[in-house]
């Protein structure tokens, strides 16, 4: 939000008087500009719980995938650019944390060495061996 030269100058003289914090009042446009703001991210908070929700009951299937999925999920790279790094579409690698879509096998391979992972197969023990 832009503020006025009013406003900024308080803000100056609040820090100058050595205070952490600074109250200015919104103007009319301002506090509309808020509200609508406010109302925008108010109706995309249910369809992000809902994709988290979705992100997470996927990455905690066992098996490979799931692994596969809480390895993204720890690696902390935001979805566009790990896309970009494995070669496929963002929304693609979004569907697949959603559980929602399979990966070309060579995109797997690309985001295991991306991710810097290792595949190892567990070998069950033979009885005497």
């Amino acid at each position: 939000m832009q503020l006025t030269p009013g406003q900024v100058d308080q803000i100056k003289a609040a820090l100058a008087e050595g205070r952490r914090r600074a109250s200015v009042s919104m103007t009319d446009a301002q506090r509309q500009l808020w509200q609508h703001e406010s109302a925008a991210e108010d109706q995309g908070r249910g369809d992000t719980v809902a994709r988290v929700s979705r992100i997470r009951a996927a990455a905690i299937r066992p098996g490979f995938f799931g692994d596969l999925r809480r390895a993204i999920a720890m690696a902390r790279i935001p979805d566009a650019r790990l896309a970009s790094l494995v070669g496929v579409d963002a929304q693609l690698l979004e569907q697949f944390r959603e559980g929602e879509a399979e990966l070309p096998a060579e995109a797997i391979e690309r985001l295991i060495a991306t991710l810097g992972l290792r595949l190892m197969h567990e070998i069950p023990r033979v009885a005497g061996a």
